[in-house]
């Protein structure tokens, strides 16, 4: 939790100063997404142990054990397409006063029975802290977690400090999902082995 804040307080507040230099009183934002797309083929399949082997383009290889939530093991063959498709989104705000409080909800789906293995996985965690200090001359602001961990940050930007208070919550929220599914390429298809995009915006 601690490097998750401390991560999160040092993009929001590090941030460049807005054009508009009068603006001061506006509390900063920040958001960014990302996507990772993996594919990976099934070299070796183990139906006693219920091990499956994997290889990427590159060559390295990945052995996973399925468990009984893979209901649609006996459907697996080797040479069969196994995409893992993970997004994320990471928001922080500043809110001039908020309750302290943690949450975490969660969700998942999977194929039904005698369908292509199929799952789906989505997470959303959302922290707060407390900032209880700002040194302006020193250039930093110390913040305290709903555990009570205390941290103190070092903005690049000094005249960042000036647009928030002590008392003020920091929220983070990172929601993130993982979908996999599994397919069997036509032999004149090359599949893409990975991709990956990166996006971010950030208000004052």
């Amino acid at each position: 939790m601690k490097t998750l804040f401390a991560a999160a307080i040092a993009l929001l507040i590090c941030l460049p100063t807005a054009t508009r230099a009068e603006d001061t009183t506006s509390l900063p934002t920040f958001s960014a997404s990302l996507e990772d797309t993996l594919v990976l083929h099934i070299t070796r399949i183990e139906k006693d142990a219920r091990l499956v082997t994997m290889k990427n383009a590159a060559g390295d290889t990945l052995s996973v054990v399925c468990g009984p939530e893979v209901k649609n093991f006996d459907k697996l063959k080797i040479g069969d397409k196994v995409q893992t498709v993970y997004k994320e989104v990471l928001s922080i705000r500043v809110d001039k006063s908020g309750e302290m409080v943690e949450t975490t909800e969660s969700s998942s789906t999977s194929a039904k029975k005698g369908d292509s293995p199929a799952a789906q996985f989505w997470e959303k965690r959302e922290v707060r802290a407390k900032i209880i200090a700002i040194d302006k001359a020193g250039g930093t602001a110390e913040i305290e977690t709903l555990s009570g961990e205390k941290f103190t940050v070092i903005p690049d930007k000094v005249e960042n400090l000036e647009k928030v208070q002590v008392g003020n919550v920091v929220v983070v929220t990172q929601t993130s999902t993982r979908a996999i599914s599994v397919t069997t390429p036509s032999a004149a298809k090359t599949a893409k082995t990975s991709t990956k995009t990166t996006t971010k915006t950030t208000t004052k």
